[in-house]
């Protein structure tokens, strides 16, 4: 990656001498990095500027001198000479409110505009209020990655949760086995629930007396990092005037969406009482096609001495669904059914 950048910064430089020696009134003596990572060679206008905007000119695309202008509240970092790279190296996956996708080269941007050229098009100027959402795009992610769809179960595992969490507005419906229901709502970036039952004890009702099986659950979770989430939630199961039983846990994921693992420890409850020793979860997914994830979670459980539960598994998914294929296995499970008992679920992404 070193290597890739000199390059790049010497086929720039060789770019912008060029462009300087059409135009000797020009010479780039500043640079502007924003934070969204964008690093721009250009010179600053000093007597064009006011306290809430920076002015710049800077060489286009076309080696043409332009003239345009940065917010202060998107500046990272100013005047600092050491960095080599200019606007051409970055390349942006664009998509707007409506659903469209575009990927190309950043020519420029402003408080309100972005100046995109589209390979094969030509140069584009959107308005920032009609995108959604901007990623910056290595080349190998723009050639092999660009166009894959969102994970759309990043905040769950095969039962247990990640720590990434749903954003606002963002939902999905859990079916484990046909007969267990889950649903997640997001009702804040960092604040989610959800709750279930199950098919056979909400209608089979053998006695007469109608009795279900419910389960609620909360998980407020944060990035705290580029690559690290946190969380902390609980999770409850019970049955009216029988028994309840749950978990208070708290978890850190470290990776992407697409690839990350999990580390997880909760104290569990019977009726009220809490569990000396807590549950250990480890697990995490890995992306290997745009359409296939690799998903293990395993368990080491707080019996009178630990025990040791795993699960490995397949998920298939689509944008707004995935299909769980996995086996759960321990100990005592292997030496009856040598591959482990079958898991089966699928989730039905809802809202956003």
């Amino acid at each position: 990656m070193k290597k890739i950048g000199l390059l790049l910064t010497f086929l720039i430089c060789i770019t912008l001498t060029q462009a300087q020696q059409n135009d000797s009134t020009y010479y780039i003596q500043d640079t502007i990095k924003l934070k969204s990572g964008l690093i721009m060679p250009c010179k600053i206008i000093h007597e064009k500027g006011s306290n809430q905007f920076i002015y710049v000119e800077f060489l286009n695309h076309s080696g043409q001198l332009t003239e345009t202008r940065f917010d202060r509240s998107i500046i990272e970092q100013t005047n600092d000479e050491s960095l080599g790279f200019g606007i051409d190296s970055t390349s942006l996956k664009i998509e707007f409110k409506d659903g469209t996708i575009l990927t190309g080269e950043l020519l420029s941007e402003t408080d309100t505009h972005i100046e995109l050229k589209l390979e094969g098009i030509g140069v584009l100027i959107i308005k920032r209020e009609n995108i959604k959402s901007i990623i910056i795009l290595d080349e190998k992610r723009r050639v092999e990655k660009a166009y894959w769809f969102e994970n759309p179960h990043a905040t769950r595992l095969l039962f247990a949760p990640t720590a990434i969490p749903l954003k606002k507005g963002e939902g999905y419906y859990q079916n484990i086995y046909i007969v267990a229901n889950m649903f997640n709502y997001g009702l804040m970036d960092n604040l989610s629930i959800g709750g279930g039952f199950d098919f056979i004890t909400m209608f089979a009702m053998p006695d007469g007396n109608w009795n279900p099986l419910i389960n609620l659950n909360i998980k407020s979770g944060f990035q705290i990092s580029e690559n690290f989430h946190a969380a902390v939630g609980a999770m409850y199961l019970g049955m009216m005037n029988e028994f309840s039983a749950g978990i208070i846990y708290g978890a850190g994921t470290y990776g992407s969406y697409n690839t990350n693992a999990t580390l997880g420890l909760g104290w569990g409850f019977v009726d009220g009482t809490f569990q000396e020793k807590p549950f250990i979860m480890i697990g995490g997914m890995a992306r290997v096609t745009e359409k296939l994830w690799l998903v293990s979670e395993n368990w080491i459980v707080p019996t009178p001495e630990y025990y040791l539960v795993v699960s490995y598994g397949v998920r298939f998914a689509a944008k707004r669904i995935a299909v769980d294929l996995a086996f759960i296995n321990s100990k005592d499970i292997f030496e009856e059914i040598f591959i482990g008992i079958p898991f089966v679920d699928f989730v039905i992404k809802l809202g956003k």
